[in-house]
This record gives structure tokens, C-alpha cells and sequence, in this order.
């Protein structure tokens, strides 16, 4: 039988691949060999079962969970607020309690206490944005982004929700400088940004313990986008108006926020919009009205406007 010259040259490529593949092992399992005898390893590298003992695995050291409001599976605070309406004692229900007969009836179906008493709050966040941004005259995003950044400052930590702030701010900023360059249009512009703004916080999440930012390491993913939408406010803002306007929002934004979270965290008030809410709810009310009637100068604007007003 004839083969053709193609044919012998493939059969001979063939027996020297051979060759070629066995001395490839040959080397890489004497290499392997000479680096175990040089440096061995440990005799629990590969833990064997025995007929007595089962293989228990490797458990890596976790950071201690804190009590904390906005996580509705911590036991600590389930049994905290569970106690507060335990001990409260109501009369027949009437147009006087009947939040307080809805509070109770949504936790015995399974509804988190800490999370009605979050939802019961943010009326009072908002109330307090519009006292600091109409009457004080402190400037920020809005009235619902510095709400849900106090609850984020909250979930975070006042310190980590800062430091992870500061890392999405730069991340977004030097992207955009970068991404100039390549004029390309909005929308890809923000998605490469929003790529690079991943990649940052992920490593600044796994080096989060060497950094001893140990709360900075159970941060659920609500938190990071919130934190991410903040940043995309200050790029709106900073083509809309101007850099110096931007920054002055996000700052006014961040200093309100931080509040918020301050009054959020306060026990006291918990305790209070949890067993008295139709008491809060209607307090609410007459301050809004009453912040709502007036029609003066910003405390803000007195220093701002300091030397016309002394004429």
C-alpha cells in the first residue's frame, strides 16, 4: 500500500510529537519531584478520612456581625424591638392606635420590626433634609438620594461608607479624565465607568480586613449601588452646571446624609416612632406646614450676603 508524500510526513510529525510529549512529562514530573523534596509539604495538605474520623474542612476566621437595624436577620435586634412591643400595653383599637394594631399585626405574619421601623423613619430624614435645605439652606441632590445615602451610612458605618465613597469618587472622576481622550458617547462612557468602578470595589472588598475595615466586609450589594447612583448624580450635575456647583451638591449631599444617619442610629428614636406612630406621624405634619410657611432668608444666605445687608 502506496501513501502519498503528505501522508509520510504527517506519520513522521506524529512519531516525533510522541517523543516530543513523553519528554515533556518525563521533565515536568522530575521538576515536580526535585521541588517536593526541596521544600515538602505539609502533612495536612491533603487530609485523608479514616473509617473514625471524618475530614473536617478548613473554617477561615470570620469578622463579628454588630447589632445593626438594617439587617432584618439579626436575631439581637428582632428580640430588642420584639421586647419594646412586648411590654407596651394598648387599649381597643381606635383612630388613635390603629398604626400601633398595624405594627403588630405585619410582625406576627413574618414582616421584620427593624424594617417598619426604617420605613416609619425616612418620613423624619425627610423632614429634616427640607428644614437643612429650606430654611438652613444647605444644598444637596434632592430630598431621596440624601435619604437613602443615611440609610447606606447606616448599613455601612459612618467611617467605611466614607472610605467606600471616596474610592467609587476617584474611580469615577479618573475614568472620566481617561475616557475623554477616546471621545466616545455618553452611554458607553458610563458603562466602561461603571466597569472600572466594579473592578475598584471589588479589591478594595477583598483587602477590606487587611485594612481593618471590618464592617466594610458584610456590605450587601444595595449599598455599593447607592453609593454608585451618588457618583452619577455629581456626573450629571457636573455637565448640566459646572465642576464647582457638582462638588458643592455632592458635599451638601454627604453632610445631610451623614445626619440623617446619626438620627437614625439614635435607639431612643427608634424606640419612640416604633411605639408611638401616629404621635410621630402627626408631628410630622405641623412641622412640614410650618417649615412650609416660611418665606425668609436661608440662614445661609444671612452670611453669604453679610456685607449688602450691614448697608
Amino acid at each position: 500500500m502506496r501513501y502519498n508524500a503528505p501522508v509520510w510526513i504527517i506519520f513522521y510529525l506524529y512519531g516525533k510529537m510522541k517523543k516530543v510529549l513523553l519528554l515533556a512529562v518525563l521533565l515536568f514530573f522530575g521538576g515536580c519531584r526535585k521541588v517536593w523534596a526541596i521544600s515538602p509539604l505539609p502533612s495536612d495538605f491533603f487530609p485523608q478520612a479514616t473509617p473514625t474520623q471524618e475530614v473536617i474542612p478548613t473554617v477561615y476566621p470570620t469578622t463579628e456581625i454588630k447589632e445593626k437595624i438594617t439587617e432584618p436577620s439579626n436575631v439581637e435586634v428582632k428580640e430588642k424591638f420584639a421586647s419594646l412591643l412586648a411590654q407596651q400595653r394598648l387599649s381597643s383599637p381606635n383612630p388613635t392606635n390603629f398604626l400601633k394594631y398595624g405594627i403588630r399585626f405585619a410582625v406576627s405574619r413574618g414582616v421584620p420590626a427593624s424594617t417598619l421601623v426604617l420605613v416609619l423613619l425616612l418620613p423624619f430624614i425627610g423632614t429634616m433634609i427640607g428644614f437643612l435645605q429650606h430654611f438652613v439652606g444647605l444644598t444637596g441632590f434632592g430630598i431621596f438620594i440624601p435619604a437613602a445615602l443615611a440609610v447606606t451610612f447606616l448599613a455601612t458605618g459612618t467611617l467605611n461608607g466614607l472610605v467606600l465613597l471616596a474610592v467609587i469618587f476617584v474611580a469615577t472622576l479618573f475614568t472620566g479624565r481617561i475616557l475623554k481622550k477616546f471621545h466616545l458617547y455618553y452611554w458607553p462612557r458610563r458603562a466602561i465607568t461603571l466597569m472600572i468602578i466594579s473592578m475598584v470595589t471589588f479589591f478594595l472588598l477583598i483587602t477590606s480586613p487587611l485594612l481593618k475595615l471590618k464592617e466594610l466586609a458584610q456590605v450587601s450589594i444595595f449599598p455599593i449601588l447607592l453609593l454608585i447612583l451618588l457618583s452619577e448624580e455629581f456626573t450629571r450635575a457636573q455637565l448640566g452646571k459646572s465642576r464647582r456647583s457638582a462638588i458643592r451638591l455632592t458635599l451638601g449631599t454627604i453632610v445631610i446624609s451623614l445626619l440623617g444617619a446619626s438620627i437614625i442610629k439614635w435607639e431612643m428614636f427608634q424606640k419612640f416612632i416604633l411605639l408611638n406612630p401616629e404621635v410621630a406621624f402627626l408631628a410630622i405634619l405641623v412641622i412640614n406646614i410650618l417649615i412650609g410657611q416660611y418665606g425668609g432668608w436661608r440662614l445661609l444666605e444671612y452670611r453669604r450676603f453679610k456685607s449688602i445687608l450691614e448697608k
